[in-house]
């Protein structure tokens, strides 16, 4: 249990650390769209963490670009996407859990 603990306190202090960035708005925005839910960004920085977080090898270089100018830098941009393929991420983590504690409940 205790390495079931310290994998939760990780993820959540990645949750924190992305929360950051050129644009923490952008980038939070970003993540939460990846994981799968809403935020008021700009559509173009929206429309790559939606691509990113549900299927990140469709992504264009259209997007990218929109993303670029939207961001005002490659920086900016690259925030964008890895907010969004960590929120992608840990959803599937969070999911991963319940499935695991679900298991282990119907196994007592």
């Amino acid at each position: 249990m205790a390495a079931e603990m310290e994998h939760r306190i990780l993820a959540e202090d990645l949750r924190a650390a992305v929360s950051g960035g050129v644009d923490a708005h952008a980038t939070l925005g970003a993540m939460n769209i990846g994981a799968g839910g809403g935020a008021a960004v700009a559509a173009s920085c929206a429309e790559l963490a939606r691509t990113v977080g549900e299927a990140s090898y469709r992504v264009t270089d259209e997007q990218v670009a929109a993303a670029r100018r939207q961001a005002g830098s490659d920086r900016g941009a690259f925030e964008v996407v890895m907010a969004a393929g960590v929120g992608a991420a840990l959803r599937r983590w969070d999911a991963a859990i319940r499935a695991i504690e679900e298991a282990a409940d119907e196994a007592r």
